[in-house]
Order: structure tokens, then sequence, then C-alpha cells
């Protein structure tokens, strides 16, 4: 379906170009990350996370969307210690990674068209936002752009093995 699958030159550099915005996307999603103050939500949601890394005692919030916060955070904390860069540094990172999603989309974009959409997914100023505050947000909605990309390419190429990272990612 791309107009520019016939080259697989182009194809190289767009990839490339792909992980050169994934980078830069990274880094300005990680530089500065703990010099603000946590938001009242991020607190709230953060008091809960190291409540649980203390205790062990986890209490369902429909606010905070399921466990996986608290699971990786403590983990994060356990690594790095709890901070304001340390409790946003998932979501950053997350975040900061959209732009490979792209990638997953090759079948039905130009490579133009595949730029583009990495760049949107790394300068939409509202995903730069919420991948530098500590909430479920990004995390929906990289997780399920990712496994709609993984079932796509699942599809496309009738390959089972994309069904395992989309099914990871729901």
């Amino acid at each position: 379906m791309g107009a520019d699958l016939g080259d697989p030159g182009n194809r190289r550099r767009t990839l490339a170009a792909l992980l050169a915005i994934t980078v830069l996307s990274l880094l300005v999603r990680l530089v500065g990350l703990g010099t603000r103050v946590f938001h009242w939500d991020e607190g709230r949601v953060g008091y809960w996370i190291l409540r649980y890394a203390e205790s062990g005692l986890w209490e369902y919030r429909p606010i905070v969307h399921g466990p996986f916060l608290y699971h990786v955070n403590e983990i994060v904390f356990s690594l790095i210690g709890a901070s304001d860069f340390s409790a946003r540094l998932v979501v950053a990172l997350l975040g900061g990674l959209l732009p490979l999603a792209a990638w997953l989309f090759r079948e039905h974009l130009r490579d133009a068209e595949l730029v583009a959409l990495g760049l949107f997914l790394a300068a939409n100023p509202v995903l730069l936002y919420y991948s530098r505050f500590m909430r479920n947000d990004i995390l929906l909605a990289a997780f399920m752009l990712f496994a709609l990309g993984f079932f796509l390419r699942a599809i496309d190429t009738g390959s089972a093995r994309y069904l395992y990272p989309g099914t990871l990612c729901l």
C-alpha cells in the first residue's frame, strides 16, 4: 500500500529518521523532568505509590487506572530512589518512544507520512505535557497505539509473532 516500498534505501532512511526523532523525543521529555514540583494530582498518586511500596497494600482507585504505576514505580524507586524525576520516568520513557510506533504502520503509509506521524507523536504539545506528568494517560495511549500497530502488522504479514507484543501491550 505504501508508495515508497520499492526502494529499500528509502525505508532505511525513514527508519533512521524515526530513530533520530525518537532520540529527540526522549531528550525533550527527560531533560529537567524532576525540576517541576508535583502537581496535586501527581502528589496523591505518588503518595499512594509510596504507601504501597512501604506496606504492600494496594487498594483499587478508578482514578489511577489499575496497579501498573504502583508496580513499575516500586521497581524504579528501589533502583534509583523516590523523587519527582523517578516517579515520572516510566511515563516519560514510554511517551518518548511513541514515534517508534509509526514504524508499525509502514505498510499503510508512505515514508514521508511515517516521518510526519513520528514528528506529530514527538512534538504534539498535549502528548509532550502528559509525557512529563505522572499519570496513566500516556501509558494507556502508548500501549493502545503499539497494540494497534502490532495487530495490524500481524494482519499485514500473516505472522503470529506480532500478536505476542500486541497482546502484551493490552
